[in-house]
């Protein structure tokens, strides 16, 4: 496929799910193609569908990758997910509505392009959060596994100080243990097409274009 290639897909999207179930299932860390037509979260809930209006709404939050710290949650249909930029190779965390609200998606349509010029920058991982880089892999990354990413955006590899990626299970809202780069851990690491990963640089920052076909 070409860099300018435009992607479609029909992404699935869990719910959230009612108490006493895991507090984080339900919420979907998605990788949204760098260039889009949202522009910006608020844009985004009205364009796929999310649940904009009553008492329960779908949510978003980002993570700010050099202090770790995760953004206030804000609503679909509101002025606050209006000013919620999409900020291109990031990943954004959006909270579905439980299926008993009306109007819940149990699968949205995601648009856009890639733009091949864009370079990432992973900070240098420190203490707790800081340094989570929730990445947006590209929808036509030529990376089949964890692995693979770790080795075509050099991340750190050998070494006592590897590179780690994790990611969150939707559905279950329960948060994987982090593989290191360079290990049968990441290849078995199978990447999820539209979802977003977390990865923490040891040896950052790290700056790279991530590679597609």
């Amino acid at each position: 496929m070409a860099s300018n290639t435009g992607f479609k897909i029909n992404k699935s999207l869990a719910p959230a799910l009612p108490s006493p179930g895991n507090p984080q299932a339900g919420n979907n860390w998605l990788s949204i193609p760098y260039f889009n037509p949202y522009g910006n979260f608020g844009a985004f809930c009205t364009q796929v569908g999310l649940v904009s209006s009553g008492l329960t709404k779908a949510t978003a939050v980002v993570v700010d990758p050099v202090t770790g710290v995760t953004s206030a949650p804000v609503q679909c249909g509101t002025a606050g997910a209006t000013a919620l930029a999409l900020t291109p190779g990031r990943g954004i965390r959006v909270r579905n509505t439980p299926t008993s609200v009306v109007g819940t998606p149990s699968s949205i349509i995601i648009v856009g392009s890639h733009n091949p010029s864009l370079s990432i920058t992973v900070p240098k991982s420190g203490a707790g959060t800081a340094g989570d880089f929730w990445f947006a892999v590209p929808y036509h990354t030529t990376a089949a596994n964890a692995n693979d990413l770790c080795l075509s955006s050099g991340f750190s590899s050998t070494g006592l100080s590897k590179a780690t990626i994790t990611r969150l299970d939707a559905v279950t809202g329960v948060q994987a243990a982090p593989v290191q780069c360079g290990t049968s851990a990441a290849t078995s690491f199978v990447l999820t097409l539209g979802e977003a990963i977390k990865v923490r640089e040891p040896n950052g920052p790290l700056t790279f274009n991530p590679a597609h076909f």
